[in-house]
């Protein structure tokens, strides 16, 4: 993919799981057994946590330098998203939403710094093991995103609200 498609693919994943979360009564955010306990608020934080990551090896990619994000954690990605789970559960949603909306804006952003070819020579970054920037991007932004849309979906729809179908497709 290209810096157009994937900031298409960005708006695009976003538009979607903001369509599903509209007209939502803060008390639905945070009931849980969306994706096994984590309700709504949980599932924006592990979202919006992991696009922060990706920022962080967006911008130290930029800089030239070999990436610190969690991606490259000796953690687990169970151990990483429980750990982070506690540090965020106590925050409040107003909170939750604010980081949500602001950490796409930083992922756009940061695309800014790549250049096409940037994006999907699978030999640019030796730290990618041979696979395209733009794969990595997609990973941790939205088909992420969309994984968890169509959970929401799936929550939303068994309690009778009805949504339109996510896009699942991705070139």
């Amino acid at each position: 993919m290209n810096r157009a498609e994937l900031l298409q693919a960005l708006e695009q994943s976003r538009e979607e799981l903001l369509d599903l979360l509209e007209g939502l009564e803060d008390e639905q955010y945070l009931q849980p057994g969306v994706c096994d306990n984590w309700s709504l608020k949980d599932l924006l934080a592990h979202l919006t946590r992991w696009e922060a990551e990706l920022v962080k090896l967006l911008w130290q990619a930029a800089q030239g330098q070999t990436p610190t994000s969690a991606h490259f954690s000796r953690l687990s990605v169970d151990e990483l998203n429980q750990r982070w789970m506690e540090e965020m559960s106590p925050r409040p949603l107003a909170a939750v939403l604010e980081d949500f909306h602001g950490v796409r804006t930083q992922t756009m952003r940061r695309l800014e710094d790549f250049s096409d070819r940037d994006l999907a020579d699978p030999q640019r970054y030796r730290w990618l093991g041979g696979r395209a920037l733009w794969q990595w991007i997609a990973e941790d932004s939205f088909l992420h995103e969309r994984q968890h849309a169509s959970q929401i979906r799936r929550w939303l729809e068994a309690r009778g609200k009805v949504v339109r179908p996510v896009q699942q497709d991705v070139k």
